[in-house]
């Protein structure tokens, strides 16, 4: 029943993302563009009504304005870029949370050989190598490494993140549209490193909550069933677990 219904709401999720970054991105690259073509257009245009005509404008063949004017039109555009450069990336830190008012979303990340372990502490439920997260929410996702240094990458996201033993890393993502994205570790931990891939699901507040539900019916987890599954080994498919204990985290850190 519980993969019946799994399957169903896998299927309602639409194949389409679209995140804070890469709007703001998208909207600065076009701009960008048009800004290019149309100065291209109007200097082709002006450049042929001058030259036209060489009687009438001498002074322009060698001229020192026409030298200025070629250099400092592509240094403006520069200057223009990339100072909206470097306001999006700071606007875009990941390490900062720029939506005060709205309480985010908190994941605790563990990179196993050869797995993702996702804990969900105040939904109780936890989770591999698979992340479900509302739209509209901010994201805040713990990474900690269990063994090597590892690496979180979702290209989509342009979420990268490094991890190691008994170091604690954090961001934060805002995803804005429903879709499925991927994930990879892009870094070698292994020979079974390869399927150390995650499926990340965009959904409706709705949606997350009744994936919550699912979950909640199902295996419960404990220190024990850590201990177990800490050992060398991937999934083909997705785990998911129940946790009575909402400090499985902090435990399995205070015991590292």
């Amino acid at each position: 029943m519980f993969f019946q219904n799994y399957k169903c709401f896998i299927n309602t999720i639409k194949i389409h993302f679209l995140g804070l970054n890469r709007i703001l991105e998208n909207k600065l690259l076009l701009n960008t563009f048009y800004l290019i073509i149309l100065i291209l257009f109007f200097m082709l245009t002006i450049f042929n009504f001058l030259y036209k005509d060489t009687k009438k404008f001498v002074f322009l063949i060698d001229s020192m304005f026409i030298e200025t004017l070629i250099w400092i039109v592509p240094t403006l555009i520069i200057f223009f870029i990339s100072f909206y450069t470097i306001k999006s990336s700071v606007y875009l830190n990941p390490f900062k949370n720029n939506y005060l008012n709205i309480k985010p979303l908190i994941i605790e990340s563990i990179s196993l050989n050869w797995k993702w372990a996702f804990f969900f502490p105040y939904q109780k439920i936890i989770s591999f190598n698979e992340i479900c997260a509302p739209i509209l929410i901010p994201t805040k996702i713990y990474l900690i490494s269990n063994s090597i240094m590892n690496s979180l990458c979702i290209p989509k996201m342009g979420f990268h993140l490094y991890c190691m033993n008994n170091c604690i890393k954090y961001a934060y993502f805002l995803p804005l549209k429903h879709g499925i994205s991927h994930g990879i570790s892009s870094n070698y931990s292994g020979i079974g490193y390869k399927f150390m891939r995650i499926n990340l699901y965009l959904v409706t507040k709705k949606t997350f909550f009744y994936w919550i539900n699912l979950i909640k019916n199902s295996v419960n987890f404990n220190i024990k069933s850590y201990n177990n599954i800490i050992k060398k080994g991937y999934f083909y498919y997705p785990k998911f677990f129940n946790i009575r204990n909402n400090k499985v985290f902090i435990s399995i850190l205070k015991k590292k």
